[in-house]
Order: C-alpha cells, then structure tokens, then sequence
C-alpha cells in the first residue's frame, strides 16, 4: 500500500511539473505569434497559434488527470 502511495504522488508531482512546463511553451509560443503577426510578419503565425493551442489543450489534458490523481491519493491516505 505504501509502494502504490508513493508512486501515485511521483506521478502527481510529474503532472505539475507537465502542466507547469506546457504553461511556459505555450506562453512562449504566444509571444512568438505576438512577434510574426505585428513586428516581424511572417507566414509562422498560423502555425505558432495551433501549437500555442494545442500545448493549452494538452496542459488540460494534464490537469484533469492530475485533479484524478490528486483524490485518489487522498483517498487512499483517509
């Protein structure tokens, strides 16, 4: 029971750090969308955009399964 405890709240700290992370990309992917539309166009935007929303999404993805996790771990431990 204890081996399964520390192993979901390993995977529940790797969701934060996932979500944390895909956060940050998409921010950066933003600027850069930012960047090519209005002070360097360029034919990128399109292409920075649909990433930027699917990092968004895949952070979504992440907190949903982190938020599972999270009350399973919870629980487990009541």
């Amino acid at each position: 029971m204890e081996q399964l405890t520390k192993q979901l709240q390993g995977k529940v700290e790797d969701y934060k750090r996932f979500i944390l992370t895909l956060i940050i990309l998409s921010v950066y992917f933003y600027m850069g969308t930012i960047i090519t539309t209005f002070i360097h166009p360029s034919g990128y935007n399109l292409l920075l955009l649909g990433i930027t929303i699917a990092s968004i999404v895949a952070a979504g993805v992440f907190v949903q399964r982190w938020q599972k996790l999270n009350k399973q771990l919870h629980e487990m431990e009541a």
